[in-house]
């Protein structure tokens, strides 16, 4: 043992002498870089949750698949109720009724905008595009089909949650039609470079819900942003008509978003 300590006292010994030695000839150091470094990778297993697109009301809001993780995920999309109406045997637009969220402090449910969500933690910027079609409103009824129905997207924005605003999605033009059983249409797309993080197509005027939700005169909050429109000549029962809304996400990066053909009257 004793053998094994001096060896190593004498090899630190001649390292601190040879450093010395070297010293004695090296210029003055006092400026030096060195680096710094992190990598990132796709996000797999963490929860996603969503931020909703408003300052306020401060709300919360549930994905609608608990414990979607991403990395390319849909995490909110819109519910459309077109409330009770009077069968008419005139062509009639229905505006949607508000959708009501929590408070996050209290609970009470407050109107909303209405929004669809895609979260998009992949790390390529490979780009993506949201997509929706709908069915037929029917019923068990004998008259089971409301024929010529039509969901218009009346006008949209964009709510982007990176700081790079250049990184923002597209949505689509103002008056696009969901037909039923039809092809089915963009309502967001991030081409190819864009679309990174949080994004949200918003329809609907917050201050404008807040205002109708503060007036005692008004029964039901609407959002005139999203409308059903249904024909005269459409034979109608006194039930409630439904159509289920299909929202697809694709990793392909799609074109411009261009508009929609004319709603229906």
């Amino acid at each position: 043992m004793k053998l094994i300590r001096l060896a190593t006292v004498a090899a630190l010994t001649t390292t601190i002498l040879a450093g010395g030695a070297a010293s004695a000839f090296a210029d003055e150091v006092r400026d030096v870089s060195s680096t710094g470094q992190i990598e990132f990778t796709p996000s797999d297993n963490e929860e996603l949750e969503v931020l909703p697109p408003e300052e306020g009301p401060d709300v919360e809001i549930q994905p609608e698949v608990p414990g979607t993780t991403g990395p390319l995920s849909i995490v909110k999309v819109a519910h459309m109720d077109f409330g009770s109406q009077v069968i008419s045997n005139q062509d009639q637009t229905y505006n949607m009724v508000a959708e009501m969220q929590p408070l996050r402090e209290t609970g009470e449910l407050v109107p909303y905008v209405s929004f669809a969500q895609v979260q998009d933690v992949r790390g390529n910027n490979a780009g993506w595009n949201l997509q929706v079609s709908m069915s037929e409103f029917t019923s068990n009824t004998q008259n089971n089909t409301l024929t010529g129905a039509e969901i218009e997207f009346v006008d949209s924005r964009i709510q982007y949650e990176g700081i790079n605003q250049d990184n923002a999605p597209g949505n689509h033009a103002a008056g696009l039609v969901l037909s039923p059983n039809n092809s089915a249409v963009s309502v967001m797309t991030a081409d190819s470079g864009k679309g990174a993080g949080a994004s949200s197509v918003v329809w609907g005027d917050q201050a404008d819900l807040n205002a109708q939700f503060a007036d005692e005169n008004v029964e039901v909050v609407e959002n005139d942003m999203i409308r059903l429109s249904v024909p005269g000549s459409t034979a109608k029962d006194a039930t409630t008509y439904t159509s289920i809304l299909s929202w697809e996400l694709t990793s392909t990066p799609g074109s411009d978003v261009g508009p929609g053909p004319e709603p229906a009257m």
